[in-house]
Order: C-alpha cells, then sequence, then structure tokens
C-alpha cells in the first residue's frame, strides 16, 4: 500500500510539470502569434509612410514646377495682362550693408 501512495504522488508530479510545461508553451506560442500580427501591422505602416513621403516630395516638386515663371507667364499675361519686363526694363537695386558690431 505504501508503494502505490508513492508511486501515486511521483506521477501527480509528473502530470503537473507537464501542465505547467503545457502553460508555458502555450504562452509562448500566443505571445510569438501576437509579436507577428504586430510585425505585420507595423511592416504595412512603414510601407504607407514611405509611400506618403514619396507622394510628398512629388507634391513638391510639381509645385515648384507649376509656380515656375515659364508656368505662370503666359496665365498672367492672358488672365491679368502684365507681360514680364524685359533686362532693360528691370531696376537692380542693391542691399544695403549690414554692419557687423563686435
Amino acid at each position: 500500500m505504501a508503494k502505490r501512495s508513492v508511486a501515486a504522488r511521483g506521477r501527480v508530479r509528473v502530470a503537473m510539470v507537464l501542465v505547467a510545461f503545457l502553460a508555458v508553451a502555450s504562452a509562448v506560442i500566443v505571445r510569438r502569434s501576437y509579436g507577428a500580427r504586430r510585425a505585420g501591422a507595423l511592416h504595412a505602416l512603414e510601407e504607407r509612410r514611405t509611400s506618403l513621403v514619396a507622394e510628398r516630395a512629388r507634391l513638391i516638386s510639381d509645385i515648384g514646377l507649376a509656380s515656375s515663371l515659364p508656368e505662370l507667364a503666359p496665365v498672367v499675361e492672358r488672365k491679368l495682362g502684365l507681360r514680364v519686363p524685359t533686362d532693360r526694363q528691370q531696376v537692380r537695386i542693391p542691399r544695403p550693408a549690414v554692419p557687423r558690431g563686435n
């Protein structure tokens, strides 16, 4: 009878260790799957950010091109009746020298 009691306690210990191992392994698997989902979402956000940065650069370039003199001159001449002055009609005013104090 004593041997059965000792053997039963050993089986219970082994069962408890196996249950603990199963719980820890399950927790690790859940944590890794959560991390994988988050990594996928982070990757998608990074791709979106990259595309938005590229679109921003393209828009800045488009604004620069649209506001250049060759683009604006025909519109201004047609709608406002203005024209681009010749070099002879332009007066260059030098900037006053800024005194540098020590």
